[in-house]
C-alpha cells in the first residue's frame, strides 16, 4: 500500500480544525446536560457513538464561525504591514495607528519583510494567469495551493501541516469564547478568567501559525520557479499601454500648499514628480503610493486621477504614466537616496520639466477646488441655514 502524505494531512487538517474542537466543547457541554438525559448515554458502544457525532456536528459551526476570524482579525492585523498601508492609501483612505504600524514588522508579530514573499508570489500568480484574463479570480495563496497540488503534492503536505495548526487554534478560540460566555452567565469567574487566558494564547498561536502557513506556501513556489530553466516569461504589457504611475503630492503648511518634487536617478539636479514602473498585478494607484514611498520616504493617499501623459526621456525610453493627486499624510525614510524638494507653485514650475508644469497647475486647481468645498464648520452652518430657510418657506407656502 502506497502512503500519500497530502490525502493523510487533508485528514488531518479536518481532524485538528472540525473533530477535535467539537470534541472540546461536546466534553464540556456534557456539564450543562442534566444527568439524566439521553442527549450522553452511559460511556459504551452508543454512547461513544453520538458522542462522535455531537462532535463532528458542533465541530462544522465552530469551523464556520471560526472562519470568521480570518476576515476580522487576520486580516485586519495583516494589513498593518507596509503592503497594507499601501493599499489603503491607494483606496484614498487613511494610515493606521504608528502603533499598530510598529507592531507588524517586529519578532513579536510577522517579523521584518513580511511582505517580499507574496508580493513575488502575486507577481508570479498575474504572470501565469494573465493570458486566460483571470490574474483576479484568485488570491495568491490558493494558487499557491492549487499549483502545489497539480505539480508538488510532498509541497502542498508541508503546507497543510502548518494549516491544521492554524485552523485548529482558530476553532480553539470560538470553542473557548463560547464557554467563556456560558460561564459568565453562570457566575463561574476562574473558569472566565481561565476560557479568556487560553483564549488570548490560542489566538497569538493562530495568526503565528497563519502567517507561517502562507509563507511557506510562498517560499516553495518561488524557489520552484527559481530552478526552472528557463525560466518561466514575464508578465505580457498591459493592455492599455501604461507603464508608469505616480503622483503630484502636496502637502498644507504655513506658507501655504507645497508640492513634492525628487530628484532623478542620473542627474539629481533635475526635479520631477515621484513615478515608478507599474509591476504584474498592481493598480495603478497602488504603484503611485508604493513609489512615492520608495522615492521620496512619504505616505501620501489617493485622492483623485488627474491624467495620463507621455513622458519623454534623452536617456530611457518614452513612458506612459497614469498621474493622481495625492495628499501627504506622514513623512518617513526612503529607500532610495534621491533628494527631494517641498515648494510652492511657482518654485516647483519652475523646477520641473514641461509636462510636470502642466500637471502642476491642474493639481493646484483640483486642491483649491476641493478646499472650497470642505466641510468646516462654518460651511456646514451654512448648509443648514439654507435648509432651514427653504422648510420654512415650504412650510408657509402650504398654509
Amino acid at each position: 500500500m502506497n502512503f500519500e502524505p497530502q490525502k493523510f494531512f487533508i485528514g488531518l487538517v479536518d481532524f485538528f480544525s472540525i473533530i477535535l474542537p467539537g470534541m472540546f466543547v461536546a466534553y464540556l457541554g456534557g456539564e450543562l446536560v442534566p444527568h439524566d438525559s439521553t442527549l450522553f448515554p452511559d460511556t459504551n458502544e452508543v454512547g461513544w457513538g453520538v458522542f462522535l457525532f455531537v462532535s463532528y456536528f458542533l465541530g462544522h459551526f465552530i469551523f464556520l464561525i471560526g472562519a470568521l476570524l480570518d476576515e476580522w482579525i487576520y486580516d485586519p492585523m495583516r494589513a498593518w504591514t507596509d503592503l497594507g498601508q499601501t493599499k489603503r492609501l491607494s483606496k484614498g483612505k487613511g494610515l493606521s495607528p504608528e502603533l499598530l504600524r510598529r507592531l507588524a514588522p517586529s519578532y513579536l508579530l510577522f517579523g521584518p519583510n513580511p511582505d517580499r514573499a507574496v508580493t513575488k508570489a502575486e507577481r508570479l500568480k498575474t504572470a501565469g494567469l494573465q493570458q486566460l484574463s483571470a490574474e483576479n479570480t484568485i488570491n495568491a495563496f490558493q494558487w499557491c495551493k492549487a499549483r502545489l497540488a497539480l505539480e508538488s503534492p510532498e509541497g502542498l503536505a508541508q503546507v497543510q501541516r502548518f494549516e491544521a495548526d492554524a485552523k485548529f487554534f482558530r476553532s480553539f478560540v470560538v470553542a473557548l469564547a463560547i464557554f467563556g460566555v456560558i460561564y459568565a452567565f453562570r457566575e463561574d469567574w476562574l473558569r472566565v478568567v481561565i476560557a479568556a487566558v487560553l483564549g488570548g494564547l490560542a489566538l497569538y498561536r493562530y495568526v503565528e501559525q497563519r502567517f507561517k502557513t502562507t509563507q511557506q506556501a510562498y517560499w516553495l513556489v518561488i524557489t520552484k520557479e527559481g530552478l526552472k530553466n528557463p525560466p518561466a516569461p514575464a508578465a505580457a504589457a498591459r493592455a492599455d499601454g501604461l507603464t508608469h504611475a505616480g503622483g503630484i503630492v502636496f502637502r498644507k503648511s504655513k506658507q501655504g500648499l507645497e508640492y513634492l518634487l525628487v530628484g532623478a536617478k542620473d542627474e539629481p539636479s533635475q526635479l520631477l514628480l515621484p513615478k515608478g514602473h507599474i509591476e504584474a498585478g498592481e493598480q495603478t494607484e497602488f504603484t503611485a503610493v508604493r513609489e512615492v514611498r520608495e522615492e521620496t520616504g512619504t505616505w501620501a493617499r489617493v485622492l483623485k486621477p488627474l491624467d495620463t501623459v507621455e513622458m519623454k526621456s534623452r536617456t530611457r525610453p518614452d513612458t506612459l504614466a497614469r498621474v493622481f493627486l495625492m495628499e501627504a499624510v506622514e513623512e518617513g525614510d526612503a529607500t532610495e537616496e534621491r533628494p527631494k524638494s517641498w515648494l510652492d507653485l511657482e518654485s516647483a514650475k519652475k523646477a520641473a520639466m514641461q509636462e510636470t508644469q502642466t500637471l502642476l497647475g491642474q493639481a493646484d486647481k483640483a486642491v483649491r477646488e476641493m478646499r472650497d468645498y470642505e466641510m468646516t464648520p462654518r460651511f456646514i452652518s451654512s448648509i443648514c441655514h439654507q435648509v432651514w430657510q427653504f422648510g420654512r418657506r415650504s412650510i408657509a407656502a402650504i398654509f
